[in-house]
């Protein structure tokens, strides 16, 4: 059983840029693979790192911001002319269950007897439950705070070792807590804390913020994500900013490359 590996199909926050796409990534162990939020083209970024979109048994939706989540029907949409036939999981927070729903049925992809299974399936809302296991993958997850937007952060290992996606959301306990013993935090850094406003703050964290949970949660390597188009140009500035509070390895998530945890 071997470690799981990531690669980011997006890095950015709510604008994308030039360099980055919105927020995506593949988690992937001994060739079965789970999508981690679903924003920008993902079919076309899963092959540009080698990923078949037919290994996906689970896309993991975590909040219903748009930049976390208007792909899904395009996923549905290319794996069904790809020829999927197995059934593909949607896992997400119970009262995202209806929305989602509605989404792809506006697309005329809900309950088509010419497409594939599409099962969605709400998470127990316990902090650390088991989310799912798919292969050599186990994921867990735990709400975090993203403010008035239900969310959630995951946990997903294989091999014993384990990544942390703590998905859009302020500094956050239950987000360290499932980091506990993990080798890698992926975090998000929207903003410089020379940045912070109030509006900021009550939904989402500072590279400064991502240092300090990282630290609180032992971890041995951070990686920053969902970084706002205005530090595009100056992502170093974030990671120096992160490691004034955390001594460990520390990285901002580069796209269309695999990384290891």
């Amino acid at each position: 059983m071997s470690a799981p590996r990531f690669a980011f199909l997006g890095t950015s926050g709510a604008v994308a840029s030039a360099q980055r796409d919105n927020t995506s990534l593949v988690v992937e162990a001994d060739g079965v693979a789970i999508l981690l939020d679903c924003g920008g083209s993902a079919v076309q970024r899963l092959r540009r790192v080698g990923v078949d979109p037919l290994a996906l048994t689970h896309v993991v939706v975590t909040h219903l911001h748009v930049d976390h989540a208007y792909g899904l029907p395009s996923v549905v949409r290319q794996s069904g002319l790809l020829g999927r036939r197995a059934p593909l999981s949607v896992v997400c927070r119970p009262e995202h269950v209806e929305p989602l729903r509605a989404l792809l049925t506006v697309f005329r992809l809900w309950d088509r007897p010419d497409l594939f299974p599409i099962v969605l399936a709400p998470i127990d809302l316990t902090p650390g439950a088991r989310a799912l296991t798919t292969g050599a993958l186990s994921v867990a997850t735990t709400p975090n705070d993203h403010g008035s937007m239900p969310n959630f952060a995951v946990r997903a290992q294989a091999g014993g070792k384990a990544l942390v996606y703590s998905s859009d959301t302020r500094p956050c306990a239950a987000v360290a807590t499932l980091a506990q013993g993990a080798d890698v935090l992926i975090h998000e850094a929207t903003f410089a804390e020379r940045d912070r406003t109030d509006h900021r703050s009550e939904t989402h964290a500072s590279a400064a913020d991502a240092g300090r949970v990282a630290a609180e949660a032992g971890v041995r390597r951070l990686i920053l994500t969902h970084v706002g188009a205005d530090y595009h140009d100056d992502v170093a500035a974030l990671a120096g900013e992160a490691a004034r509070h955390f001594g460990g390895v520390i990285e901002v998530a580069e796209e269309l490359r695999f990384y290891t945890a």
